[in-house]
């Protein structure tokens, strides 16, 4: 398929889905998607011809070099669909190619959830524009909810397009940039349509997995990248324990009174103990922003990106690291319920199994 061909497609597709969905969002939203869609098509160039120009900028070159090393890894030992993705480089013009908007209310974390044709209902809403995002973001402030707006680097089109190399992607070191390339074609080899939680943390476990093996086999100085890990996860385990005791909170009293004051002592506290681990733990600073902004709506997203992945490790760990093992054990879930999904997936880590053909 021409990429002309398949941008027409695409700008139909889009344009269906304005029209699907015209009853439950205004037109402009589809119409942002539209244009924003199109801006990276318009922008994207194939990889190979890039190379093939000796007046390419050498640190360009080096990094799309790196692109093509990262996925012939992704196809050949992490058994992802790489074929016909990230073969194209676009730049955008802009670090970020997208904003998140995540809402929750004011005294729950039950997340509020739009729904898409193909995708489900997911916990996120999207937008090419970050005034856009921000904008909405504030109206649904306005109607008592807890609000979000998470700046996305990357995103998936599941294998329907071929998606491109962000100029963003570039100034990422390369485990990290080997990270993401295998998150999201992680998302393209297994997607459950309305499990924003499961579809997330299976990717973030493939392609944390995926690092320490293209590490090794390249013999990569991954010392940096596991100290940033061991961070995220301390950042993780405390936010985790705070959504914890929220829920636990909110589920003693309806008195919104009470309510406001129990959040902001729980949410006080954990500033407080943000504020030791940074004394302590280097790199940990970093995420200052981030537990500024705890809010019920912020923490539905840390949930979603980890809290299955220790059940993910321990399935792959189970399967011998064996990604195509893996794949097909994670693939058996599809027609369960998610709260159903979630428990077989912590049975089968430990459960013995049996793999006809292995």
């Amino acid at each position: 398929m021409s990429p002309k061909t398949e941008a027409w497609m695409r700008v139909a597709l889009l344009a269906g889905l304005a029209l699907l969905l015209g009853a439950c969002e205004t037109l402009s939203y589809y119409q942002q998607g539209v244009r924003g869609e199109m801006q990276v098509l318009h922008a994207r160039r194939p990889i190979p011809a890039l190379l093939s120009d000796p007046q390419l900028d050498a640190r360009l070159r080096s990094r799309l070099e790196m692109v093509q090393r990262i996925r012939q890894f992704a196809s050949e030992q992490m058994d992802l669909p790489a074929a016909h993705q990230y073969d194209t480089y676009a730049d955008i013009g802009r670090h970020d190619v997208a904003w998140a908007v995540l809402a929750a209310p004011r005294y729950s974390l039950q997340p509020h959830r739009w729904c898409y044709p193909v995708l489900g209902c997911l916990d996120y809403h999207g937008f090419f524009d970050e005034d856009k995002a921000q904008r909405y973001a504030q109206a649904l402030a306005r109607r008592g909810n807890d609000t979000y707006v998470a700046p996305v680097q990357a995103f998936s089109t599941l294998g329907w397009f071929r998606d491109p190399v962000l100029n963003g992607f570039l100034d990422l070191p390369e485990p990290d940039l080997a990270e993401l390339i295998f998150h999201e074609l992680a998302h393209q080899r297994l997607f459950f349509k309305g499990d924003t939680g499961f579809n997330e943390s299976f990717a973030t476990a493939v392609a944390e997995a995926g690092v320490r093996r293209y590490g090794q086999a390249y013999g990569l100085d991954l010392r940096a990248w596991q100290q940033q890990k061991q961070v995220q996860q301390s950042i993780t385990q405390m936010l985790m324990q705070t959504r914890q005791q929220l829920g636990e909170f909110y589920a003693k009293t309806s008195d919104p009174a009470i309510q406001a004051q129990g959040k902001a002592a729980i949410l006080a506290s954990l500033q407080q103990h943000f504020a030791v681990l940074s004394q302590r733990l280097p790199g940990a600073a970093d995420y200052a922003p981030l537990i500024k902004a705890t809010n019920n709506a912020s923490l539905i997203s840390v949930a979603d990106y980890h809290d299955l992945v220790p059940a993910f490790d321990a399935l792959l760990q189970h399967d011998e690291g064996r990604f195509s093992r893996f794949f097909s054990d994670c693939r058996s879930l599809k027609r369960l319920h998610p709260d159903a999904r979630r428990l077989s997936l912590h049975n089968m880590a430990t459960a013995p199994l049996v793999h006809p053909g292995d």
